[in-house]
């Protein structure tokens, strides 16, 4: 009798750590096929996910049982960015048709999802378990928030063992367009996204200035001297 329980313990014990392991596995696979199949040139059909929400809701479910708890400072990073990506996708879907995320309201600061059994907003998700933990400004090129001027959504998952060769193509995929980092060679100056004048501290944490950061990844440096300036935020839905 006590060989038959000790069989079955280990038996629980092998499937609980087979299972645990094979989640970690196959929830960045999960995330992976769905942004494959819905972005296209960072746009979402998000009339066709309000139709069928199935495979969303899924990954929604994924998302709020999850437990990233114990795992590597990589693995949380990856599973947070994919999380919040996914969360706005499902919110847009959720309440689609509407021209921009702005027209939800709470849309980043109040409305709350389950995430890892706990209740947080976006907001919460980008600067507590984000930029809180990592103190990474590459982390805004990999957010998506459902508008033009945003960076445009990857339509790939972030995963763990490549999160720093990701964050690093996502900085120079975003800083090399002319829509997001701008030099206006004839007036001395550079035109950059919102994002870096809402986020310019962290920005210059690492550099000392926002020229010297899009710098790093531009295959045309721009003079130190030259102006700043910041383009208006285009809200728009980026809807296909």
């Amino acid at each position: 009798m006590k060989k038959i329980m000790l069989t079955i313990v280990l038996f629980t014990v092998f499937s609980v750590t087979f299972s645990q392991t094979g989640d970690a596995t196959l929830v960045f696979d999960d995330f992976n096929s769905f942004l494959q199949k819905e972005v296209v040139f960072g746009l979402v059909d998000y009339g066709g996910l309000k139709e069928n929400p199935g495979r969303l809701n899924s990954l929604v479910g994924l998302i709020a049982t999850y437990n990233p708890k114990d795992s590597s400072d990589d693995h949380r990073t990856a599973f947070y960015i994919n999380a919040y990506n996914i969360l706005v996708i499902k919110q847009v879907a959720d309440n689609y048709p509407i021209n921009s995320p702005m027209d939800v309201k709470g849309f980043f600061k109040e409305n709350t999802f389950l995430i890892a059994g706990e209740t947080l907003t976006l907001d919460q998700i980008e600067f507590k378990k984000l930029m809180e933990p990592t103190k990474d400004p590459r982390i805004h090129f990999a957010l998506g928030c459902g508008a033009r001027s945003c960076p445009f959504l990857y339509d790939n998952a972030f995963y763990p063992d490549k999160i720093e060769e990701q964050l690093e193509f996502r900085a120079r995929q975003i800083i090399e367009r002319p829509n997001y980092v701008y030099a206006d060679l004839e007036n001395d100056k550079v035109i950059l996204n919102k994002i870096f004048d809402w986020y310019g501290d962290q920005f210059n944490l690492k550099t000392g200035s926002l020229i010297k950061y899009v710098n790093k990844y531009k295959g045309y440096k721009i003079p130190e001297s030259f102006a700043v300036e910041f383009q208006e935020y285009d809200w728009t839905l980026n809807d296909r």
